[in-house]
């Protein structure tokens, strides 16, 4: 398993599947991504791609939680359930494009 955020490159992510699964066996690696509304529709297509062209099997999972945390005035950490909400729509039509399926989303 390993998260991605918005900031991951793309081949570096293509590298790490090919070391902790050089097999490419399936099952092996679930991809948690971690970015948010405002990328998810934007940064999400550029790493599938890139695990696409060398034809590693992955797993993808969105956690909407963790990639929309803001800091409320008194210090909390919180989540706008509108971005949570956002993000997983969001998610949707880019793994139709891919003609990829999503996993569980963490919530």
């Amino acid at each position: 398993m390993t998260q991605v955020s918005d900031k991951m490159d793309p081949n570096e992510l293509v590298k790490l599947i090919d070391i902790l699964n050089p097999e490419n066996k399936p099952g092996r690696i679930t991809v948690i991504s971690r970015m948010g509304a405002e990328n998810m529709r934007v940064k999400l297509p550029h790493l599938i791609r890139a695990v696409r062209r060398p034809g590693q099997i992955v797993t993808w999972v969105s956690d909407p939680m963790h990639g929309n945390t803001i800091k409320a005035p008194c210090g909390l950490k919180t989540r706008p359930f509108d971005a949570i909400m956002v993000c997983t729509m969001q998610l949707f039509p880019v793994m139709s494009i891919f003609r990829c399926f999503i996993n569980p989303i963490l919530i």
